[in-house]
């Protein structure tokens, strides 16, 4: 009787102490879980999503390491109504950067705080107090819609890094450059998406006709020609000259037109360019996908420095473009031009008429004279087409473009970044072939035999 009172004794203090124990860990767990919820989402959680939408890139990293101005973002929203990724998104870009802080103001629970922010319900203000400036981002430039189905719209993109990294550097920084669109000649207009690349470089975007003007506008610090179909004035080409002369910066892009235009030939010749007669074939570089020899990806030459970081694998996209050779230094006039895009040996130069004149062109380059005058080409308006670089967002044009005009700027970087993807994939085989097949086919169905066989031999025994 005695032993079996102590056998219940034991037992009683060993389910004790397992009580004890598993109230503790679950005490523990509940603690755990407490301080962890606590943390911002970027030391819990992983992104695991289609098109990496928290991933941050080189740019933005590089650019919030150098930051040396305090900078707000504050959140105006309701609370519990911001999309969950723009606030995952928001908590690891601000882990980047001791002077960035994200604040949270409730419109309608605190009305007074609010008014003082000049900006709308679900949009994110970034403001610096050093500059005194202020940026507002609204949600629906974050996450944009797809509006082409008329019955419903559907998400197209996430823009959270772009337009935050654009907005702070607008706020902190004291730099002011205008680049001026040249009309009058029937250029081709800037995309919208291209627009907003420049903008976000902290660049300010007007136009100017140089025919009805007497001069350039004094805070000219870029001219961008976009394809012009008809010819420049006797006068226009003196002006453009000048202004080259006196260390202006020019971009020009070659308009889809074979029509001679010999004022715009000799602008580029006086900087060492001479526009090759005919659109350009490159048999050696192509997207037959495309179904034309003249639907080009130019090869990056990465020594370059509108081309550097990039990797020379990296796609371009030119169509009908047209090619340029680099005319040796004339007697009073020196430069240097520099290749950062160009044609295969394979490529052609087919004029109207069918005649063919193989060799390697230029498609982009730049030429910096001894005057300080800057002049870039580009071989076509196709480099910039809105539709082109939104149809395949692993071109790297629009990269190139900014790097281009920012290039000659000492107090502007580009800090364009695209959009990331909010369309649905799916995962499909363009090109089935031997892998495919052994994927699609032969792997199930040998996992399928083996299980049988698997469960075959449990049977008899």
């Amino acid at each position: 009787m005695k032993h079996k009172q102590e056998h219940n004794t034991q037992a009683l203090r060993h389910g004790g102490y397992l009580a004890a124990m598993t109230a503790i860990v679950v005490v523990l767990v509940v603690l755990v879980n407490l301080v962890v919820g606590q943390l911002p989402s970027n030391y819990t959680e992983f992104d695991l999503t289609d098109n990496s939408l928290y991933e941050i890139t080189d740019t933005s990293r590089e650019f919030l390491a150098g930051l040396d101005q305090d900078v707000e973002i504050v959140v105006l929203a309701e609370e519990g109504s911001t999309d969950g990724r723009i606030t995952k998104f928001l908590d690891r870009y601000a882990a980047l950067s001791e002077r960035l802080s994200v604040t949270y103001v409730d419109p309608v629970a605190h009305p007074e705080a609010a008014s003082q922010y000049e900006a709308e319900s679900n949009s994110l203000m970034v403001r610096c107090e050093a500059t005194g400036k202020s940026e507002a981002i609204p949600y629906s430039d974050i996450i944009t819609y797809d509006y082409s189905n008329f019955f419903s719209a559907t998400e197209d993109s996430f823009d959270a890094e772009g337009q935050l990294t654009a907005a702070v550097n607008y706020v902190t920084s004291q730099a002011s450059r205008t680049v001026y669109t040249v009309s009058g000649h029937g250029e081709a207009e800037l995309s919208q998406s291209i627009q907003e690349a420049i903008q976000r470089s902290n660049l300010n975007l007007s136009s100017v006709s140089t025919a009805l003007a007497e001069a350039l506008p004094e805070d000219c610090d870029l001219l961008l020609v976009n394809g012009p179909a008809s010819d420049l004035s006797a006068g226009e080409l003196t002006m453009l000259e000048e202004y080259l002369a006196g260390g202006g910066q020019m971009i020009f892009l070659a308009g889809d037109t074979l029509d001679p235009l010999p004022n715009w030939e000799a602008l580029l010749e006086s900087r060492g360019f001479e526009l090759v007669d005919g659109y350009i074939a490159d048999p050696g570089s192509y997207y037959p996908q495309l179904g034309s020899a003249f639907a080009i990806c130019g090869v990056l030459e990465t020594g370059s420095p509108i081309a550097s970081g990039l990797d020379s694998d990296a796609l371009t996209l030119l169509a009908n473009s047209r090619g340029f050779r680099s005319l040796e230094d004339t007697e009073g006039s020196t430069w240097t031009v520099t290749s950062f895009l160009s044609t295969t040996s394979q490529a052609l130069a087919v004029t109207e008429d069918g005649n063919q004149v193989s060799g390697t062109y230029l498609l982009g380059a730049v030429s910096e004279g001894d005057d300080g005058g800057r002049l870039t080409v580009l071989g076509s308006t196709s480099f910039l087409d809105g539709d082109l670089i939104s149809q395949f967002p692993s071109l790297v044009n629009q990269t190139l473009f900014v790097n281009a005009l920012t290039a000659g700027f000492d107090d502007v970087d580009n800090l364009s970044i695209a959009p990331k993807s909010l369309a649905v994939t799916y995962n499909t085989i363009q090109n089935p072939g031997l892998w495919s097949t052994a994927y699609i086919i032969v792997l199930p169905i040998g996992i399928l035999l083996c299980g049988f066989l698997f469960w075959l031999k449990r049977r008899k025994l």
